[in-house]
Formats: structure tokens, sequence, C-alpha cells
């Protein structure tokens, strides 16, 4: 009686045993196949070297004491998601999974526009659109990004198309195509989002520049 039940246990300890052995073989292979780690990114502000040298002097920095907000910021449709681009020739576009923005890129770029147009324009008052209150007066600047991305060169390209609107007057100030091509440092991530900020405190010098 005692060697049925040792026989009738037996198949149930290698049962387990093989359910075990599978388990561990699971976690191990799934543990080889996780993804890489993303990397995210934020736009950085122009240097402190940058920013004094930009920043107008008491005798000739114009006096805007007006209202500007800054926005819409529009992104092309290959541009308004999450991942990092880098364009290969001509016609192809490659982003990776791990090379990530930190958060929305239009409101980024807003952000950083708004900064550079505080040094440039200073004093004024700058703000992203859209605003809680109806907006009767002051000057309002609408972009359309088209490329903000990395080239096989190690060169950041932003081409933007820019407009300022006289919103007291209803009538177009300025209007204006911008293309920008920043050399990197290298070929690293780091590098390439450096060069972008770069390359937007540039159109903010430019944007400020066509204010009356």
């Amino acid at each position: 009686m005692n060697t049925k039940k040792t026989s009738q246990k037996q198949p149930i300890r290698v049962t387990l045993l093989l359910f075990l052995t599978a388990m561990a073989f699971l976690v191990t292979i799934s543990g080889c196949f996780q993804g890489k780690p993303v990397h995210r990114y934020t736009l950085t502000p122009a240097t402190e070297a940058i920013r004094t040298a930009a920043t107008p002097t008491s005798q000739s920095a114009p006096q805007h004491t007006e209202l500007i907000v800054i926005g819409p910021v529009k992104l092309t449709s290959y541009l308004d998601q999450s991942r990092i681009i880098k364009r290969q020739g001509t016609t192809t576009i490659n982003s990776a999974a791990d090379q990530q923005w930190a958060g929305e890129l239009s409101e980024m770029i807003s952000n950083s526009l708004i900064a550079e147009l505080g040094i440039q324009l200073h004093p004024v008052s700058i703000h992203a659109y859209p605003m809680s209150t109806p907006l009767t007066h002051g000057k309002r600047v609408a972009l359309d990004i088209l490329r903000f991305e990395g080239t096989e060169s190690h060169t950041a390209t932003i081409e933007a198309r820019w407009t300022i609107f006289d919103l007291e007057n209803r009538v177009i100030i300025a209007s204006h195509s911008t293309l920008l091509h920043i050399p990197a440092t290298d070929d690293s991530y780091e590098a390439l989002i450096t060069a972008l900020s770069t390359g937007l405190a540039q159109l903010g010098k430019e944007i400020a520049a066509s204010f009356p």
C-alpha cells in the first residue's frame, strides 16, 4: 500500500518540477528581451555667456512694454511624437524608441522661445498661447515647425514659418521662413539636443528683430 502511494506522488513531483523549471526559464528569457532603458531629453536654455551677449544694452534696447503671446506652435505630423527624429538622406526618417522627448515638443519649443524673446525684448510681458482671457491687444507670434531634427552630418536642422500679428489692429506685422543648420559637437543625442537648443535661440533672436 505504501508503494502505491509513492508511485502516485511521483508524477506530481515530476510535473511540479517541470513547471518550476519552465517558469524559471521564462523569467530568464524575459529579462534578456527587455527593451533598452528610455532616455528622455529637454531643450536646454542658452548658456549665461550667450544670454549676456544676446541681451541688448540699456542704451539700445527697444522698450517693449506690451503683451506678447507665443503660439500656437504647430508641428508637422512626423515631428508630433515623443521620439527624437534623425534624418538619413533626403527622404528617410529614423527614430529610436529609447531616445525620446521628456514632454510635448511643441510646449518645450514655446517655452524656449518665450525665454529668448524675454531676453531680447526686455522689459516685456510674454505668455504662451492660448491665454485664459480674450486677446484684444498686443502681439502674437504663430509658428509652424517643419523640421526639428538631426542629420547624418552631425548637424541639427530647424525649419520654421512664423508670423507676427498685431492683435489690436488685426494686421500682420511680419511673416518669414527660417532655415537653420547648427553643427553638433558629435553624433550623440545630447549633442543634438544642445544644437537644437542653440538653433531655437537663434530663431528667437530673428523673431525679436522683426518687432517694430
